[in-house]
């Protein structure tokens, strides 16, 4: 699961101009860092398994926040007729569960932890790239 961001490429080319690979790279750690713990904080947490699945890295020049959970995607945007942007109209449906049991849903909806997690911090981001590029190195 991922995020685009409108108007990256301008962004990028400003940091470009006037920061370093370096300074670049630890604003980008700083910057998934606070998603990262933004995101777990409102994953719901059932098990706690998706809480304990987000993760963030920084390779190069790219920060990722993201979980490998299959099922991450269905929680974010919801599934069925609650899905965002349209989702299955032939519902309710049965599924079997791991153990053998029958179950019918009409779907879930859907509970935002990542867009939230960027969203909220989108400011905090901002003074991220500010304080590290303006750092003395």
């Amino acid at each position: 699961m991922s995020i685009e961001i409108k108007g990256l490429d301008e962004v990028l080319q400003r940091l470009a101009e006037t920061a370093t690979p370096e300074q670049i790279e630890r604003a980008l750690g700083k910057a998934c860092a606070l998603v990262e713990r933004s995101a777990k904080q409102k994953a719901p947490k059932d098990t706690g398994e998706l809480r304990r699945s987000i993760s963030s890295k920084v390779e190069n020049g790219v920060g990722e926040v993201f979980t490998p959970l299959e099922y991450a995607p269905y929680v974010e945007f919801g599934t069925g007729l609650f899905a965002e942007e349209g989702g299955r109209s032939d519902v309710p449906w049965r599924y079997q569960d791991d153990s053998g049991e029958w179950h019918t849903t009409s779907g879930q909806k859907p509970q935002p932890f990542m867009r939230p997690a960027l969203d909220e911090n989108r400011e905090a981001i901002k003074q991220i790239f500010r304080e590290v590029i303006t750092e003395d190195d």
